[in-house]
């Protein structure tokens, strides 16, 4: 989480004349995110795959063990992103495909 850009003025005493937003001050010592680092987020895309009954079962017995043994927010979609980390660490390069 990024800091606030504003701060209470703690050593100066609100004067009668001032409103609620006198007693703040911008911090500009914070640099903004730039666009760059705002677009860093992960894109999703929805894809369809088949696959057997067995492993679409065993991935919903997997969350329902996680969720059961105190990981109450996995979820299905970090099971298989987790799979395919496992995956495709396990190969030393990956050679990206001709487009």
């Amino acid at each position: 989480m990024s800091k606030s850009r504003i701060s209470i003025k703690r050593d100066q005493k609100p004067k009668s004349t001032d409103d609620f937003f006198s007693n703040f001050e911008i911090n500009k010592d914070l640099q903004e995110e730039t666009k760059s680092e705002q677009r860093r987020t992960v894109e999703y895309v929805r894809q369809t795959f088949l696959l057997s009954k067995e492993h679409l079962n065993k991935i919903k017995d997997f969350v329902h063990t996680k969720r059961k043994n105190g990981d109450t927010n996995y979820t299905q979609k970090q099971a298989v992103q987790d799979a395919l980390n496992l995956l495709f660490n396990s190969v030393e390069v990956i050679e990206p495909r001709n487009k």
